[in-house]
C-alpha cells in the first residue's frame, strides 16, 4: 500500500482543496481523509458546480472526477485552463480507469496527475502533498521575485545577496521535501523521481534490470512505547549506519518511514546480488544495537522485486515491492520474500473481497441459512445452527471459508459477527413468535475470538437482545477452541456474564487447538463440538487413522466428565451415526441430518433422513 509522504505535522502543507465527484461516498470518503490532515475542504457534485466555485473561491488545487454526467473532468478542466482567473489552479484527475490515453489526454490539456479508483488513501495524500508543496514553493518564488524586483530600483548593491538567499531557500525546501528529516536519506517522493529517471535510461539499454528491495525493522515501535521516542530515534539513526555499512558503493538507500526503508540495485540482472545482500543485512541486525544504556535487538523482513524497463513502471515496482513484504510479514520474523505475480493478484483479490464484503455488511446483502443439529438419543432436531452466505452479484457465490478469512485478517469479522448475531436473534424471536420451537431448543451463533477482546460486546449483545426481543435462553455462541483457551481473566468473565443471561455457550472446532485441561475446566461451558476432521465418512475408521475413534471416545468421556454435552460435526453416514451414538455423543451435525438451507420450516418438521429406531 503506498503511504503518504513522511513530512512533520508542523511543516506538512495545509490547503484549500475542491473536491469534484458525482458519487456522494467518493465525496464522503475523500473529504474524511482529507479533512483529518488538516486540509479545507468544498466538495461538488458536477462540473457546473465546480467552475462556479472554483472561480469564487480560487482553491489551493481542485480533485477532478473524469467521469461525470453533462461535463465530464476533461472539459471542466479545459474550461478552468481557460480562465485567468482558474488556469493556475492544479488539477489532479480521479479515476476509476487506468487507461494510458486518459492520462495522456489529462495532462495534454493541464492537469497535473492521475489517481486511479479506488482509491488508495497513502497514495492520494502523498500526491496531494506534493503538489500543495510545489504550489506553495511556486508561490514563494512569485513573491520573492517581487520583492527582489522592488529592490533592484532601490537598491542595486543588494540584488545579488537576496538572489543567493533566494536560491539557497529554494534548496532547502527541495532538500527537506524530498528527504527525511531525521536520518537525512532520500525520502520516497525522491525515490520515485530516481526510479523514473533509471526506467527512462533502460529504455535504451538490452537486459538492464534492477531491483528494489523493502526492508522492515521489526520492532522499533515496541522500542519507541517501551523507551520514548528519543530512544527510537536514536536506533534508526543506529539502523541506517548499519545498512549503510552493509551495502555496495552503488546501491541506493531510502527511508520511507521510521521502520522502513528501501534499498535500490541498479544493473542487477542477477538476483543472487540481492539474495546475497539479504544476508549481510540480516548478520548486522544479529549484533546488539546499545542505545539508552541497553542493548536492543531487532529483526529485518524483507521485499524483493527485480524489474527490467519493458515490465511496467516506478509506481508498480514500488506496489510489487511493498506486496512481497506483505508476504515476508505473514512468514513472520526475519523473512525475505520475493515478488511473484500471483502475489499482486492474490493481493488484488484480497483488497477487492475486503471492500465488497465492507459494502455487503453495510448494505446487509449477506443471507443465512440454518443446518439441523439432533439428539442422538431422541433422534430429534434440538437445534440449528446459523451459518452466514454471500452471494455476490458479480462473482456468484464466495464461499465463506474465503471471505471469513479476510474479514479475520482485516477485523471486519467483528461487524460480520454482529451483523449475523443481529439477523439471527431477529429470526429466533420470529419462531419463538409463531410457535415453532420449545425450551429445549438452541439456535447455535458463531462468535470469533476477536469478538471477545471488544469491552463493548455484552452491551452490544444486551442491545441485540432488547430490539429484536428474542429469547436468550433459546440461544447458544459457538466460540473456537482457540478463542476460550485465551488466558485471559476477559474470557471467564464474558462467559459468567452469558450463564448469568442463560445464554449457552459451545466450544467450536475441538481438537484442533491445544487446550489446557486445567483451563477448560474452569470454563465451565455447556457443549462441546468436535471438529469435523476427526469425524470422516470413511466407515473404517474415522479420518482414515484406527485411533480415530479412540480420540473421540476420549473427547465424549472427558466432556461428560466435566459436565459438557457433545456435538460431533461432519457427519454424512449412518455408518457414522450409529459409531457416534455408541461412543454415548449427546448430538451430531452433518449432511447425513440435512443440508445448510433458508427453508427453516422444513428443519423444524425432521431430520430428513431414514435413522434407526431401536
Amino acid at each position: 500500500m503506498t503511504q503518504p509522504v513522511n513530512l512533520p505535522q508542523e511543516t506538512r502543507p495545509q490547503g484549500d482543496i475542491l473536491i469534484v465527484d458525482d458519487i456522494a461516498e467518493n465525496l464522503e470518503y475523500l473529504s474524511k481523509i482529507l479533512n483529518g490532515q488538516g486540509h479545507k475542504v468544498r466538495a461538488v457534485l458536477d462540473g457546473h458546480s465546480a467552475l462556479k466555485v472554483a472561480k469564487s473561491a480560487r482553491p489551493d488545487l481542485i480533485l477532478l472526477d473524469v467521469k461525470m454526467p453533462e461535463l465530464d473532468g476533461f472539459e471542466v478542466c479545459q474550461r478552468l485552463k481557460a480562465e485567468p482567473q482558474t488556469r493556475d489552479i492544479p488539477v489532479i484527475f480521479l479515476s476509476a480507469l487506468d487507461q494510458t490515453q486518459d492520462k495522456v489526454n489529462g495532462f495534454t490539456i493541464g492537469g497535473v496527475d492521475y489517481v486511479a479508483k479506488p482509491f488508495q488513501a497513502e497514495e492520494l495524500l502523498a500526491r496531494v502533498n506534493t503538489h500543495l508543496s510545489l504550489r506553495f514553493a511556486q508561490a514563494q518564488v512569485q513573491r520573492l521575485n517581487a520583492e527582489l524586483e522592488q529592490r533592484v530600483i532601490q537598491r542595486t548593491a543588494q540584488l545579488e545577496r537576496e538572489i543567493g538567499d533566494r536560491l539557497k531557500a529554494q534548496e532547502e525546501l527541495l532538500h527537506f521535501i524530498t528527504h527525511n528529516p531525521l536520518t537525512n536519506l532520500p525520502n520516497r517522493a525522491f525515490l520515485m523521481q530516481r526510479l523514473g529517471q533509471i526506467f527512462n535510461q533502460m529504455q535504451s539499454r538490452e537486459q538492464s534490470s534492477l531491483v528494489l528491495m523493502i526492508v522492515e525493522c521489526k520492532h522499533l515501535q515496541l522500542v519507541n512505547n517501551s523507551l520514548g521516542y528519543s530512544a527510537g530515534d536514536q536506533l534508526v539513526v543506529a539502523i541506517v549506519r548499519r545498512l549503510q555499512t552493509a551495502l555496495p558503493p552503488t546501491a541506493f538507500l531510502a527511508h520511507f518511514s521510521n521502520d522502513t526503508f528501501a534499498i535500490l540495485m541498479e544493473n542487477c540482472d542477477d538476483l543472487s546480488a540481492a539474495i546475497a545482500l539479504t544476508k549481510v543485512i540480516h548478520n548486522e541486525a544479529v549484533l546488539p544495537f546499545d542505545i539508552a544504556d541497553k542493548s536492543l535487538y531487532i529483526t529485518f523482513r524483507m521485499g524483493i522485486v527485480q524489474r527490467s524497463a519493458s515490465d511496467g513502471k516506478p509506481k508498480y515496482l514500488l506496489r510489487d515491492a511493498n506486496t512481497a513484504l506483505a508476504q515476508a510479514r505473514k512468514k513472520g520474523a526475519a523473512k525475505v520474500q520475493i515478488f511473484n505475480p500471483a502475489m499482486y493478484h492474490r493481493a488484488l483479490h484480497f483488497f477487492e473481497i475486503q471492500n465488497e464484503l465492507n459494502v455487503a455488511i453495510a448494505q446487509q446483502n449477506l443471507t443465512l441459512v440454518y443446518q439441523p443439529l439432533q439428539s442422538l438419543d431422541k433422534r430429534a432436531v434440538t437445534g440449528l445452527e446459523a451459518l452466514v452466505r454471500w452471494h455476490h452479484p458479480v462473482r456468484g457465490v464466495i464461499s465463506p471459508s474465503e471471505f471469513i478469512s479476510i474479514a479475520e485478517e482485516t477485523g471486519l469479522i467483528i461487524a460480520l459477527d454482529r451483523y449475523v448475531l443481529r439477523r439471527a436473534c431477529i429470526q429466533l424471536c420470529q419462531w419463538q413468535a409463531e410457535g415453532l420451537i420449545n425450551g429445549e431448543f438452541r439456535l447455535h451463533v458463531n462468535l470469533s475470538s476477536q469478538q471477545l477482546s471488544q469491552p463493548d460486546f455484552i452491551d452490544y449483545l444486551d442491545q441485540i437482545l432488547h430490539d429484536s426481543k428474542a429469547n436468550c435462553c433459546n440461544l447458544t455462541l459457538e466460540i473456537t477452541e482457540e478463542g476460550l483457551m485465551q488466558e485471559d481473566q476477559t474470557v471467564l468473565q464474558i462467559l459468567q456474564q452469558l450463564k448469568q443471561r442463560c445464554i449457552h455457550v459451545s466450544i467450536d472446532d475441538f481438537g484442533t487447538g491445544y487446550s489446557s485441561l486445567s483451563y477448560l475446566q474452569r470454563l465451565k461451558v455447556e457443549n462441546l463440538k468436535i471438529d469435523r476432521s476427526f469425524i470422516s465418512p470413511n466407515l473404517d475408521g474415522f479420518n482414515d487413522g484406527e485411533d480415530n475413534p479412540a480420540i473421540v471416545r476420549a473427547i465424549i468421556d472427558l466432556a461428560h466428565g466435566l459436565g459438557m454435552t457433545v456435538t460431533a460435526e461432519g457427519v454424512e453416514t449412518l455408518a457414522r451415526w450409529e459409531q457416534l451414538k455408541a461412543l454415548g455423543c449427546d448430538f451430531a451435525q452433518g449432511y447425513l441430518l440435512g443440508r445448510p438451507t433458508s427453508d427453516f420450516r422444513q428443519l423444524f418438521q425432521a431430520a430428513g433422513v431414514n435413522l434407526p429406531t431401536n
